[in-house]
């Protein structure tokens, strides 16, 4: 039976569809401090503190969605366990994920040798590129796309949007997202990403 639970704090009251994926009401708008510093924070903390981000009140695991990788072999989200995950939708067609894009590979970048992972799913039917060459051509060399043709996920979020993000911890428990474009980069983004590296498995 299909949930649509709404995604608090998103830009125009975005709704947020998925079995029991239901988010929390609390507070996501900027706080007016000045620089944020890195110094470790509770997850919720950190999640509240991150504009148009919200955290999953239930927090239930990812899909075991086959999707294939860029030799064509089938993946599914298991692959990942260990890891905390950037789980992003996206197309080529899509401006938000293009503008989305150098952010999310600077992201990895920045956290090269760590526990995490940007996992960029091409959703859909694509534009004239092809998510790969998409990515190569443009030097974005530190991400990999997956594939998921049939968007499966977001059939099963019950969701139309892209891009759409989610944040896997390292049990691969999905535990928040965002429904459009965020700063993926910025302090507040990555004191969400610190937060979750820092708890145990």
């Amino acid at each position: 039976m299909p949930f649509r639970p709404i995604l608090i704090g998103l830009v125009a009251a975005t709704v947020l569809g998925a079995a029991g994926f239901a988010f929390y009401t609390g507070v996501t708008q900027e706080k007016t401090a000045p620089a944020v510093q890195r110094a470790p924070v509770s997850f919720e903390l950190a999640a509240d503190q991150f504009r148009g981000f919200s955290m999953l009140s239930n927090t239930p695991p990812v899909p075991m969605i086959e999707m294939h990788n860029e030799a064509g072999q089938s993946v599914t989200f298991d692959q990942f366990k260990g890891k905390v995950v950037l789980f992003n939708l996206w197309a080529t067609w899509c401006p938000p994920c293009i503008r989305e894009m150098p952010d999310l590979n600077a992201l990895q970048e920045d956290y090269a040798g760590q526990d995490f992972l940007v996992v960029p799913v091409a959703s859909g039917k694509q534009g004239k590129e092809e998510p790969a060459e998409f990515l190569r051509v443009r030097g974005y060399d530190a991400l990999t796309t997956y594939y998921d043709p049939h968007s499966q996920f977001l059939r099963t979020f019950d969701l139309e949007t892209l891009p759409t993000t989610f944040v896997l911890d390292r049990n691969g428990v999905m535990r928040g997202g965002a429904v459009g474009m965020v700063e993926w980069r910025s302090e507040r983004a990555k004191a969400v990403i610190d937060a979750l590296l820092a708890e145990q498995s």
